[in-house]
């Protein structure tokens, strides 16, 4: 593929509606998203995962979790989805991204 750079960007925040924390509920001894993030390395195809949540203090947990297993991640407005998708595929250099959420 030459210089193309294919991103698998999952969304996570903790503030779900119908189950809060849903992204870092235990399942076999590990979080949902932690879980979701080996199953996506598992990709032959894609050259990295960076996760995007919010600044909110509410979702640093996620980005702590990001931190102890080396995952990039990028932080964005709350209230603006597509732009959180936007801005982590234009500051990682992605020319195709995968939607992913958590």
């Amino acid at each position: 593929m030459g210089s193309d750079l294919i991103i698998a960007i999952i969304q996570a925040r903790m503030g779900s509606q119908r189950l809060p924390n849903k992204v870092l509920s235990p399942i076999l001894g590990k979080t949902m998203l932690a879980l979701q993030i080996e199953r996506i390395h598992r990709s032959v195809l894609l050259d990295r995962i960076v996760i995007a949540t919010s600044t909110s203090m509410e979702d640093e947990p996620i980005v702590d979790l990001c931190i102890q297993n080396r995952v990039p991640f990028f932080r964005g407005e709350l209230h603006d989805v597509l732009d959180r998708y936007y801005q982590a595929a234009r500051c990682s250099g992605a020319t195709h991204i995968i939607r992913i959420t958590a």
